[in-house]
C-alpha cells in the first residue's frame, strides 16, 4: 500500500501571479494575510520555524523528500496545469525535479483540468485561484485567465510528448508498467475516450503497457474509459453533506465527514478512497470560505489508519491523501508551529497499525452491494447532469439568449429532435413558435407519447432535415452511430450547445 499525497507547486514566483494578484504573489501571501474570523479560529497558519520556502530552491525539495522517507509518505502527486494550445503554469518545480535526479522523491501527476477564471466570469467549472486578491472588474474583461480546451489528436500528441519526459524517469510512479496519471475533473473532457485511446497507443509504442488513468469528479459518460475512480476528499464528501453557515463561513464537522468517508461504498470495483488532513480555505476566500472544525492529529491518526485498512481491504495499491502542502486551504502534512510534526507522525503510525482495522471491513462490507450501487449511481449521475443543463438553459433565458438564434446563425431551418423526455419537451416548447421548423421527433416510446410533432421510433426511416438535436445526455455515442446509419445531416448535442453558449464559446 503506497501513500501518495497531493502536492501544490505554487510556492514560487511566476509572472502571471504578479500580473493577476500583485507583484510577488505566491500562496504564502494568502497564508500570511489570513484573518482570524471568529473566536477559536486558528489563523494565520504559520510553518514551523517560519519556513516560507521557495520551490525553486533545491534544498526545499531535498527537505521534503527527507520528511517523506522519515514518515512513510511514498510519493507526491504534483498538480499539473495544461491549458488551451499547450499553455502551462507552475510547471517548473516538476521540471526541476526531473533535473535533480539525486532527490529521492517518487512522483506522479494529477491534471487539474479546469479553466482559471475570476469570480465574476460566467464560466461554471472554474478555479477561482485567489478570491481575496481579485482586482476590480473591467467592462471588457471576460474574467478568463487561462482557458481549458482539449483540442484534437495533434494537441493530445503535444501533451503526451511533454508528459513522457517524466514517465521515463525511474521515480515516476507506475502501476503494472503503466505510468500513473490522475485527472481532477474527468467529467469535463468530452473527448476522453479518443484522447485516452491515443495516449495509450503512444505509451505502448514507447514500451509501456499503456497509461493507468484514475479520474476524480466523474460522470456516467466518462468513468467507463478510466482504469479507476478516486473519491477526492474532502470535496467529494462535502458535496453530500449539509454545512452550517456561521460567522460568515460554511462550517462542517471533521468527525462527521470522516465517518461518512469510511462508510462510503464505490459503485465500481476499482474505486480509490481518498482522505484529507484538515481544511480551512479562508486564507484564499475570506468570509464565504469553508472551515472543517474539530481536526486534530489524534483524530486524523484514528481515521487515516482505518482508511488505509479500507483501501487495503478493497485491493487498492494506492491511497491518495489531501494534501502535502495546501497551506492556503489549511490542508497540509508539513510541520507548523501549532502541531509541529504531529500529522506526519500520525501518517507513520497509521501505516504501521492499519491492519488492526481490516477485520472491521470484512465484517461490515458486502461486496455484492456493487451491483445495486451501480444502478443507483448511474441514476444519480444522470439526474445531476440534467439539473446542470436545465440550470444553464434557464440562465440563458434570463439573459434573453435563445437557442433559435444559434440555429439560425448556423443556417439550420428544419430539425429533428432525438428524445422526447423532459429535455426534449422543453426544446419543442421553446422552438414551437420560432423560425425553426420541427419536422419530427425520435423516441423509443413513440407510440406512448402525445406530442405536437410526429414521432418516429429509432428503428424507423425518418425524413431528411438540416440537423438532429440529441436531448438525451447519456449513451450519446451509440445514438450518434445509430443516426449516422440512417441519415446524413448535422448532429447537435443539446447539452453541448447550451453549455457552449453559456460559456461564450458560441456567441449569439
Amino acid at each position: 500500500m503506497k501513500i501518495i499525497s497531493m502536492y501544490l507547486p505554487q510556492f514560487h514566483h511566476v509572472k502571471e501571479n504578479d500580473e493577476w494578484w500583485g507583484k510577488g504573489y505566491t500562496e504564502w501571501i494568502a497564508v500570511k494575510n489570513a484573518d482570524k474570523l471568529y473566536e477559536g479560529h486558528v489563523q494565520p497558519k504559520v510553518p514551523l520555524n517560519k519556513k516560507y520556502y521557495d520551490l525553486m530552491e533545491k534544498s526545499t525539495m531535498e527537505w521534503q523528500a527527507k520528511l517523506m522517507r522519515q514518515y512513510g509518505v511514498n510519493g507526491q502527486c504534483f498538480y499539473h496545469y495544461w491549458f488551451k494550445n499547450g499553455r502551462q503554469i507552475l510547471e517548473k518545480p516538476a521540471e526541476n525535479l526531473l533535473q535533480w535526479t539525486d532527490i529521492d522523491m517518487p512522483f506522479c501527476f494529477c491534471w487539474a483540468n479546469d479553466t482559471w477564471a475570476r469570480t465574476w466570469s460566467n464560466i461554471q467549472e472554474k478555479n477561482e485561484w485567489a478570491f481575496r486578491f481579485e482586482k476590480s472588474k473591467k467592462d471588457f474583461d471576460s474574467g478568463i485567465l487561462l482557458e481549458q480546451q482539449y483540442g484534437k489528436e495533434d494537441d493530445w500528441k503535444i501533451h503526451y510528448d511533454y508528459l513522457k519526459k517524466f514517465f521515463k524517469d525511474s521515480r515516476y510512479i507506475k502501476y503494472d508498467e503503466k505510468p500513473l496519471f490522475l485527472i481532477y475533473k474527468s467529467r469535463l473532457i468530452t473527448c476522453i475516450k479518443d484522447m485516452l485511446a491515443c495516449w495509450n497507443k503512444w505509451a505502448i509504442e514507447d514500451g509501456y503497457k499503456g497509461i493507468y488513468v484514475i479520474g476524480a469528479n466523474v460522470d456516467i459518460n466518462t468513468e467507463k474509459y478510466l482504469d479507476g475512480i478516486l473519491y477526492h476528499e474532502p470535496q467529494s464528501v462535502i458535496s453530500k453533506q449539509f454545512g452550517k453557515v456561521e460567522d460568515g463561513v460554511m462550517k462542517y464537522q471533521y468527525r462527521q465527514l470522516w465517518d461518512s468517508i469510511l462508510v462510503e461504498n464505490g459503485y465500481r470495483e476499482k474505486t480509490y478512497y481518498g482522505g484529507f488532513v484538515a481544511y480551512d480555505d479562508t486564507p484564499r476566500r475570506g468570509k464565504g470560505g469553508i472551515v472543517i472544525e474539530g481536526a486534530s492529529p489524534e483524530l486524523f491518526q484514528e481515521y487515516f489508519s482505518q482508511l488505509i485498512a479500507k483501501n487495503f481491504f478493497y485491493g487498492n495499491e494506492y491511497i491518495f491523501l489531501n494534501a502535502w502542502n495546501e497551506w492556503g486551504e489549511g490542508m497540509y502534512l508539513e510541520p507548523d508551529i501549532k502541531d509541529k510534526y504531529s500529522y506526519l507522525e500520525a501518517v507513520k503510525y497509521a501505516r504501521e497499525h492499519y491492519r488492526e482495522h481490516i477485520e472491521k471491513f470484512k465484517k461490515n462490507m458486502n461486496l455484492s452491494i456493487y451491483n445495486e450501487l451501480d444502478v443507483y449511481r448511474k441514476k444519480v449521475f444522470r439526474y445531476e447532469k440534467y439539473w446542470k443543463v436545465l440550470d444553464a438553459w434557464l440562465r440563458l433565458r434570463e439573459q434573453g439568449k435563445k437557442l433559435e438564434k444559434y440555429l439560425v446563425k448556423e443556417h439550420i431551418e428544419k430539425i429533428g429532435i432525438y428524445g422526447v423526455g423532459m429535455m426534449g419537451r422543453h426544446l419543442i416548447s421553446e422552438l414551437s413558435n420560432s423560425e425553426i421548423k420541427i419536422v419530427y421527433a425520435i423516441d423509443q416510446k413513440a407510440e406512448f407519447i402525445e406530442s405536437l410533432v410526429e414521432i418516429y421510433r429509432p428503428d424507423e426511416v425518418f425524413p431528411t432535415v438540416d440537423a438532429i438535436i440529441i436531448t438525451i445526455l447519456s449513451d450519446v455515442e451509440e445514438i450518434i452511430d445509430r443516426i449516422n446509419k440512417k441519415i446524413d445531416c448535422k448532429i447537435i448535442l443539446l447539452e453541448k450547445m447550451v453549455m457552449d453558449i453559456v460559456e461564450d464559446r458560441l456567441l449569439i
